[in-house]
Parts: structure tokens; sequence; C-alpha cells
């Protein structure tokens, strides 16, 4: 009895090759992403307030009491990852009308970074932030998973000629005119 296949999962199969006459009619249908970032206004952190917790213990037993300045340490770099993220490309994806849901996931994915930089992370918790990455775009199975792809913003300025500078043929056009 053969066993099923299960569909697609993220990370299966080869990557495309992003020269390929095939990947190039995939992409036609791909939303752009600017490579230069998202440069606009984002909304405030979603997420309430994360509490740190001071554990102790005296006569009476064990007792837990919020710890002030490790929530405000906390707060802060979940405040500062946000405001990195909204800058990646993705960011423009995620502002548009047929993305908005993925910001509270974006949020999520922030508090879990945080949590993977303290020495409290398990693996378990770091398994979860590559997942939060993948559904939000950030991993490039990300990407392709939500049909995005970052395009660059300009076309690259000409370089000036220098006099020392020998043009050569191109072995494509070469090639090209033995083929005619």
């Amino acid at each position: 009895m053969a066993m099923p296949s299960g569909g697609a999962r993220a990370k299966a199969g080869r990557m495309p090759d992003p020269s390929s006459e095939a990947f190039q009619q995939r992409a036609a249908g791909l939303f752009a992403l600017p490579a230069n970032g998202y440069r606009r206004p984002h909304p405030k952190f979603p997420l309430p307030r994360y509490v740190v917790w001071f554990t102790f213990k005296d006569d009476d037993g064990f007792h837990r009491e919020p710890d002030d300045a490790a929530s405000a340490q906390w707060n802060e770099r979940e405040r500062d990852v946000w405001n990195e993220l909204w800058r990646y490309p993705q960011g423009y994806a995620w502002s548009r009308p047929q993305y908005k849901y993925l910001q509270h996931m974006v949020a999520l994915y922030v508090r879990q970074y945080v949590l993977c930089e303290s020495s409290d992370a398990k693996a378990a918790d770091r398994t979860t932030l590559c997942r939060y990455a993948d559904s939000i775009g950030l991993t490039p199975q990300g990407l392709r998973l939500n049909g995005w792809h970052i395009v660059a913003d300009e076309k690259p300025q000409a370089r000036r000629r220098s006099a020392k500078i020998v043009d050569f043929p191109d072995p494509r056009d070469e090639w090209q005119s033995m083929q005619e």
C-alpha cells in the first residue's frame, strides 16, 4: 500500500533558479516588494506589555513579583525589533490591506524573537520562531509561500567609462552570430 505524499511543505524540494524561464513565468504573478524596504509610518506594537516575573523564596515559600526594570527592558527591546522589522521589504506587504492579517503574527514573531534572545529560550521556542519567520515572509521559503519577491527599486547607474577600459565582446553575442 502506497503512503500519501502529504502535500506541499514550506521547505520541500529545491529552491528555484531565478534565471530559469519557468521561474520568470511564475515571478510575473508575484507581489513585488521594494528592495530598499518600507519607509512609511507603521502601526504601534499591538501586543500588551510583557511582564517579567521575579521568583524568590522566603520562610513562607516561593513568591513571584513583577520585575519592573526587566519588564521595561524587555518591552523596549520588543519595540526596537518591531521598528526594525518594519523597515524590511516585507513591511510594504504587511501594510497592504490584503496582508494586514499578518501584522499580529509579526508582533508574535517579535515577542518570540526577544524570548529566543534570552537564556530561558528552549529548542521549541526557536522552532516556533522559525515557523513564524516562514509565515510572515522573512525567509526565502516564506517569500515563496506568500507569493512575494523582492525587486530592485532603481536601475543601476551606468558606470563611467575610463579610457583605460577595453570593451570585450559578449561571448553570448558571438555565439548567437555563429548560429545565424
